[in-house]
């Protein structure tokens, strides 16, 4: 009997110990200095203004700004991160594209031709509605916008930052 009193409080001091320490993150290492091999991660979610816009609705995680629920807003970026799009306004209706400064596709969800769809390091996946890829620098390079390929208004820049 003694021993099922002492398991029970150390059984969840424990539980608890181990939901603590799965919750926090640490973003230094053993000296406090920058834990460069956590990349950052983030959810961009885009909806649409009909055919005039897209809007940033929603960024869940880290390495990812744009100013929410505005118009076509610029979209910034970290280099090494992962980065998903989920576009609610429907990959058949308005095709999200990715494009270069010189409106050339990179990759996205229309038919045309893409020039980053198989690159390893990128490893790019598109899933329905879904676009999820690492920003590698020589994308971070290339990255200017995205567009829908349906609607040319619906555009907007992106950036990458340090």
């Amino acid at each position: 009997m003694k021993t099922k009193t002492l398991f029970i409080p150390t059984f969840i001091l424990l539980s608890i110990a181990l939901l603590i320490s799965g919750c926090s993150s640490s973003t230094t290492d053993a000296n406090g200095e920058p834990d460069i091999n956590i990349l950052p991660e983030a959810v961009i979610t885009l909806d649409n203004n009909g055919a005039q816009s897209y809007t940033v609705t929603s960024i869940e995680g880290e390495g990812a700004w744009a100013e929410l629920n505005s118009q076509n807003p610029i979209i910034t970026l970290v280099p090494g991160g992962r980065y998903t799009f989920v576009n609610e306004s429907g990959a058949t209706a308005h095709p999200l594209d990715f494009r270069n400064g010189n409106h050339q596709k990179l990759f996205g969800q229309s038919r045309m031709s893409d020039s980053f769809n198989d690159v390893e390091e990128i490893n790019l996946v598109m899933e329905g509605d879904l676009i999820t890829f690492t920003l590698t620098e020589d994308l971070a390079s290339e990255l200017a916008d995205y567009v829908c390929s349906f609607h040319p208004n619906m555009r907007g820049t992106i950036e990458i930052t340090d």
